[in-house]
């Protein structure tokens, strides 16, 4: 069966409307398959959209459009109804929408979408490499990894990990366990990239008393939770962090995420780091 044309045109990179077209594509059985995807880029003026809508009607393809100017919106929309070509527009009513609600005319920027969508996109990609690379499940991914986390049990690693992932970093997580050797994957990247995460002792004490709690599991019953095995754990790391001096090492206790991801930002990129 042929594969059926879709044309999106952009006056900017027409990157955000391919990701929006593939995604919408995964929703159907043959996906990608059944469909031939063509993206026209930097379309902005009226010449540059009959060339593209004569070769659509050609084929008889559908126009996927993230056109930010009135007066080209109005000519495509106008053209595409004289060659009987399907459009679908897919800024057009929020701008309108947006300018009523703001009372503001938009400043019809081509490209402008191109890096929210980006961010957008971005962000889900690193959720997912978090995600998959999760308490050193798999180090397949360190080479693309932006921050490698490495600490004992409860201090934070995870959930720090997701925090950074929603601004947009790939982070890894691997675990200091006594008598487990590390990764030798760590050494094969830039050092800079890994922190270390410590906690005090009776913090990290009462974290995973109350975990245990959760789990309906005996704490006094456990050496997770014990004092004497937590400051066995403590001074593993403080040996693995001594004989890795180019790992910046954060002290958790008291800190929340997000203060302890910003501390994590300036300590990998620099305070001057991109916002």
């Amino acid at each position: 069966m042929d594969r059926q044309p879709i044309y999106i045109v952009s006056g900017g990179s027409g990157e955000t409307a391919h990701r929006m077209v593939q995604a919408a594509l995964t929703q159907f059985a043959k996906g990608e398959s059944s469909a031939l995807v063509r993206r026209f880029q930097n379309v902005r003026s009226q010449e540059d959209l009959d060339r593209v809508l004569s070769a659509a009607s050609e084929k008889r393809a559908v126009i996927i459009h993230t056109t930010v100017s009135r007066e080209m919106r109005d000519y495509l929309d106008r053209r595409c109804s004289e060659l009987r070509l399907t459009q679908v527009d897919l800024f057009g009513n929020l701008l309108d929408t947006l300018a009523l609600y703001l009372r503001e005319r938009p400043e019809e920027l081509p490209g402008s979408f191109h890096a929210v969508g980006d961010k957008y996109f971005r962000r889900i990609e690193a959720i997912e490499f978090a995600l998959k690379y999760d308490d050193g499940i798999d180090m397949g991914g360190l080479p693309e990894s932006d921050i490698v986390l490495v600490g004992i049990s409860r201090t934070s690693k995870t959930p720090l990990s997701m925090y950074l992932a929603m601004e947009g970093y790939k982070v890894m997580n691997v675990p200091l366990v006594p008598g487990v050797p590390l990764p030798p994957e760590l050494e094969t990247i830039p050092q800079g990239r890994i922190v270390g995460l410590t906690i005090q002792a009776d913090r990290l004490q009462e974290i995973r008393a109350y975990r245990l709690k959760r789990l309906g599991a005996s704490g006094s019953a456990d050496t997770y939770s014990d004092m004497g095995h937590i400051l066995e754990e403590l001074s593993y790391a403080d040996g693995v962090f001594k004989q890795h001096r180019r790992w910046p090492v954060l002290d958790v206790t008291g800190r929340s995420i997000e203060e302890t991801a910003g501390l994590v930002l300036d300590r990998v990129f620099g305070k001057e780091r991109a916002v």
